[in-house]
């Protein structure tokens, strides 16, 4: 492989760990279009109709642990494996949040380093060794402190303008919602939840990255209950061509923290006095 089609490589693996951090929150898309593999529409019209998106995210809530569990959330722990399959890559994975916003997120793939991204609840920053390190802005930084939120499923319309049920579609062979909602910066997203299980079980359409636009789909599977709340233990992430896995081994909540986990690293730091 050259060296431009390494850096490349590389760049674009960035974008996708950047994102597997968010990809339990959805994927933020830019307009309402999803990928042409897409679920496609129920041939049989259904006769009742299509419930409000905001009951759909109530028995989301409800179906995966109730506003208790999540109210219940201070901070956590995640611990997982990143992969790429066709490339045979494979790192481990960490993600550390706490309430105000704070997250850190690190994956460590030998023969690439260590690609980190994360936030002190005002300072939202990105690093790695080959794209070099940067503080985010604009519907990037909207998007991490959203997702860094222990109470977003609750706190939706905190950052949504809007959310509305549009169709029911046929997702793997069962029926789901398809949910389309714009965030404060006019961002639309797409989840589809299924309609038997009330599960979010995918999201679909383009993000905007450091590469870019580019169109994305990522599957939520598996799910499974970690300290009183039903997660996905495998997130599958589709862009460029490139399919990630990430699958979680692990989540503690409400642990004891050393106090330096969200802490800004030098070079963000040299940055943000620098602005």
């Amino acid at each position: 492989m050259n060296i431009s089609k390494k850096n490349s490589m590389k760049t674009t693996i960035f974008s996708m760990l950047f994102l597997s951090a968010m990809a339990c929150g959805g994927a933020s898309t830019s307009n309402t279009e999803t990928a042409a593999s897409g679920p496609q529409p129920v041939e049989k019209v259904v006769a009742e109709a299509l419930p409000d998106a905001a009951s759909i995210i109530a028995r989301y809530i409800e179906v995966t642990g109730g506003e208790t569990a999540y109210g219940a959330m201070k901070n956590y722990k995640v611990s997982g494996t990143f992969a790429l399959p066709a490339q045979k890559i494979e790192g481990v994975l960490t993600i550390v949040g706490a309430g105000g916003g704070r997250m850190n997120f690190s994956v460590e793939i030998p023969g690439i380093g260590t690609e980190r991204a994360g936030s002190d609840g005002t300072t939202v920053w990105a690093m790695s060794a080959m794209t070099g390190s940067r503080i985010l802005e604009g519907t990037e930084r909207e998007r991490m402190l959203r997702d860094a939120d222990l109470q977003k499923e609750l706190n939706w319309k905190t950052y949504y303008k809007s959310a509305t049920t549009t169709k029911l579609e046929e997702l793997d062979g069962k029926a789901a919602f398809l949910v389309e909602m714009v965030d404060n910066y006019d961002v639309v997203e797409n989840r589809y939840y299924e309609k038997e299980s009330g599960l979010l079980v995918r999201t679909s359409g383009k993000v905007q990255s450091q590469m870019g636009e580019m169109m994305t789909d990522t599957r939520l599977t598996d799910y499974q209950k970690f300290a009183g709340v039903l997660m996905p233990k495998t997130v599958e992430v589709s862009m460029m061509g490139m399919k990630q896995v990430v699958t979680i081994s692990s989540v503690e909540m409400n642990i004891e923290f050393g106090g330096d986990e969200f802490a800004l690293p030098a070079d963000i730091k040299a940055l943000s006095q620098n602005k």
